[in-house]
């Protein structure tokens, strides 16, 4: 499978260009989809000092037995979950002009207010399947480190959301369907067989093979077993069979489950080890598109062959949490209109380095003005 790596946004002409003639060009039709299925809420602490986590990591292993306190800033709470925030996304970059449907553990009996007002307004529909989630966000300059209490995760199952979203209006989704996103199976322990039912309904209802985009990130599933990483493979081939499937993975999550098949890539961050390893996972994993995305850039490998693209890094980004969703929803919006595996990681790109510089999610004509502004060198730290 022949590779092309973009070593910089100079080499990137011809696909920026590109680019921005697809994202100009209006839809053929207005999209509709489901997103699901978590929901958390979450609560931001940014750390002042240190505020890496690679200085913050010695300090807590040298202050073990003891005690240790450190300044940081509470940010406040606000509404959370791989779903709720890719869902949102999707939302602005079509500038609301996309129907989507959520299907999440957004409360109970009814959906939380943090929830209704967040994605109330960004959705055609909202249904709730359970409690949500909790997690406290560590912010740092150099990542983030999450602490979820999931007590709330295993109440998210096929056979609740038949019950709470109803067969009929199920069915009646589907068919209207052009985009399922299933994300957060790291911290759902039900939701491999909610990715396997969706897919096999589709079939059920007479939709035609490959008409659906079916967008699938695994988040964090570092406490997974190994077993339940080899059933979730397993499933994958069903669901390519019916829908165009798009696997995400961040790199860490990429050299996880790399070591599913025997891959040893942990620790290789340059863009010619995370083309390999894009090749590598797609080599072995049933489904049409892998996308690996370290923080300053993606590659993508489909049957043709596999793409890197660099990114617009942020040194300094003003808010972490998110950056992974919104990467997610870029690369399905670029599927959506049409895009080239080149394109669609750079949509990706776009949206999470639009994200972590202000704090909001991009419309397609943020990304335009963007890669704009980073092609011609002029791109700053906040926007």
């Amino acid at each position: 499978m022949p590779t092309l790596i973009h070593r910089d946004v100079a080499a990137l002409a011809p696909v920026i260009r590109g680019f921005k003639e697809k994202i100009r060009t209006p839809a053929p039709e207005r999209f509709s989809g489901l997103c699901g299925f978590d929901g958390f809420i979450d609560t931001f602490v940014r750390l002042q000092s240190p505020p890496s986590m690679a200085e913050f990591g010695p300090k807590v292993a040298a202050a073990a037995g003891v005690a240790a306190s450190y300044p940081a800033r509470h940010l406040g709470d606000k509404f959370g979950g791989n779903g709720p925030l890719f869902a949102a996304a999707l939302h602005d970059i079509y500038a609301g002009k996309i129907d989507v449907t959520y299907i999440g553990a957004l409360g109970h009996p009814e959906v939380l207010p943090i929830f209704q007002a967040a994605l109330g307004a960004k959705t055609k529909r909202l249904y709730t399947l359970g409690r949500a989630a909790q997690t406290t966000c560590l912010e740092f300059t150099d990542g983030k480190i999450m602490l979820n209490d999931m007590s709330a995760c295993t109440e998210v199952t096929w056979d609740r959301l038949l019950e709470c979203v109803g067969p009929a209006a199920l069915d009646e989704a589907l068919k209207a369907a052009r985009f399922i996103s299933a994300v957060n199976w790291g911290k759902l322990p039900q939701a491999g067989e909610i990715w396997s039912q969706l897919a096999a309904r589709l079939g059920q209802l007479g939709v035609p093979a490959k008409k659906v985009f079916y967008f699938m990130d695994l988040a964090d599933f570092e406490t997974r077993p190994v077993v339940e990483r080899e059933e979730l493979v397993a499933r994958l081939g069903p669901i390519t069979r019916q829908c165009e499937t798009l696997l995400s993975f961040n790199l860490k999550e990429a050299w996880q489950m790399a070591e599913v098949f025997g891959g040893a890539y942990h620790g290789r961050k340059d863009a010619d080890a995370v083309a390999e390893l894009t090749t590598y996972l797609r080599s072995r994993l049933a489904v049409d598109r892998v996308v690996v995305h370290p923080n300053n850039g993606a590659a993508c490998a489909s049957a043709d062959a596999t793409v890197y693209v660099p990114g617009p890094y942020c040194a300094d980004p003003l808010i972490s949490t998110g950056a992974g969703d919104n990467f997610g929803a870029g690369c399905l919006a670029a599927a959506l209109q049409g895009l080239d595996d080149a394109g669609l990681v750079l949509a990706g790109n776009c949206a999470s380095g639009h994200f972590v510089r202000s704090g909001r999610s991009a419309t397609f004509a943020d990304m335009e003005k963007l890669l704009t502004a980073w092609a011609a060198g002029t791109l700053a730290e906040r926007l």
